[in-house]
């Protein structure tokens, strides 16, 4: 790779070893992803993990040096003119009361999550970083963790961010660069797959399930969807996380819609495929059903906020439970920002979930913290498709709507 002299020095141990370590790791996958140079990176999303039930099994000594590399990187100060926002994919909560959540994680997140704020991170510890503040511009470097997130940034606000992990995300924090490679290139961001679109969407859920066809088809390929409507923000929101769920997706394009897609033309930069696949009812009614691992009962657990829960979304929940009662032995649970709760606390939205028996579930998600379940419905592809694997449980994916009614009734309608 071509590296300016500032970079060499850092390579070199120029700021100390741990910067020079953060340059090692940005410049090694930069040469195994074919990149030419680093560039300046504008905004960051990274991920700052305890190792909680992650770590089962894991040795003492694989612990420590996890957290002692997590410590290092917190203390190091963000790169001047980087917005650098944190989530963490394996948060622990103080006042939790399930078995999973581990005081001593909790102490150990609340330190590091201290630290990184000193040195310049803000900790907004969701999975939408777009719903509370961090919306870079059309054409921004991002250097984004959360899948789902780096779809969003792409596809939807035009800004431009690979696929990051723990390890290169914080690394771009601190030293302020990136590789320059797929699509941070023009040429990179060209559609790859024509989805001519004739089903109607009638709520996010549908935008999901959309998304989670598209990304078994699409693999790491660009979709371009054709016959769209233009989405809201939550509709838009679950579209980008199943896609980046079934598939490999970093970005999409809704034609007429998306910053850098005024036209199906614009989209595949000239080079319009006449092959294309199709989405009309029948996908529609078959991507619900691919997921759906039983058929009626009893329930344990609703689940919705997959991604994190916008204000709107909550407010929406809020209506649909005022003056009910979710049923006994039901676990209801709203899963948001902080940021985004306090203003349901203020609003009066959150008392009225609460008083109905939910509960919003700040910083990360049940699925996340392995909180045991065996039957869950949820308005989330991305939720019900690694609900599966990471707790077992059989699954429904839904409209919130439908959500709402199997938590009052206890139970999936029909058994």
């Amino acid at each position: 790779m071509e590296l300016t002299p500032e970079q060499q020095a850092v390579l070199d141990g120029s700021r100390g070893p741990y910067m020079a370590q953060c340059m090692r790791w940005l410049v090694e996958w930069g040469r195994a992803m074919g990149a030419r140079r680093l560039v300046r990176v504008d905004n960051t999303h990274c991920l700052l993990p305890v190792p909680n039930k992650v770590a089962d099994g894991a040795s003492a000594e694989t612990i420590r040096r996890y957290v002692d590399n997590l410590r290092a990187a917190a203390r190091e100060p963000v790169a001047p003119g980087c917005y650098a926002t944190l989530h963490t994919a394996f948060v622990t909560l103080d006042g939790l009361d399930v078995p999973e959540n581990d005081p001593a994680q909790a102490k150990l997140q609340r330190e590091l999550g201290e630290l990184a704020a000193r040195s310049g991170f803000i900790p907004t510890y969701t999975c939408a970083p777009y719903l509370v503040g961090n919306v870079p511009l059309k054409g921004e470097i991002c250097a984004w963790t959360e899948s789902s997130a780096v779809v969003y940034a792409n596809s939807i606000l035009g800004a431009r961010t690979t696929r990051h992990g723990t390890e290169s995300a914080l690394a771009a924090s601190l030293t302020g660069w990136t590789p320059e490679f797929g699509v941070l290139l023009d040429e990179n961001r060209r559609g790859t797959l024509r989805v001519e679109v004739s089903a109607e969407l009638r709520n996010p859920t549908d935008w999901g399930a959309l998304g989670y066809f598209t990304g078994r088809i699409a693999g790491l390929g660009i979709p371009v969807f054709n016959g769209l409507r233009r989405p809201s923000q939550d509709e838009a929101k679950q579209l980008c996380a199943a896609l980046a769920t079934s598939g490999g997706v970093t970005m999409c394009h809704i034609a007429g819609i998306t910053p850098e897609a005024p036209t199906l033309e614009a989209a595949f930069h000239g080079r319009v495929p006449e092959e294309f696949v199709t989405f009309s009812e029948k996908e529609l009614r078959e991507t619900y059903a691919s997921l759906r691992s039983f058929a009626s009962g009893e329930v344990d657990s609703v689940i919705l906020g997959c991604p994190h829960a916008s204000i709107r979304e909550i407010a929406r929940i809020a209506a649909l439970l005022d003056g009910r009662r979710v049923a006994p032995g039901i676990r209801l649970w709203v899963d948001t920002a902080r940021i985004t709760k306090g203003g349901a606390d203020a609003m009066g939205y959150t008392a009225v979930i609460e008083r109905a028996g939910g509960r919003l579930l700040c910083d990360t998600c049940p699925t996340n913290i392995r909180i045991p379940a065996r039957r869950i419905v949820t308005d989330g592809f991305k939720q019900a498709h690694y609900a599966r694997g990471m707790t077992g449980a059989e699954v429904i994916v839904a409209p919130t709507e439908a959500c709402i009614r199997a938590a009052v009734a206890g139970r999936w309608p029909g058994g």
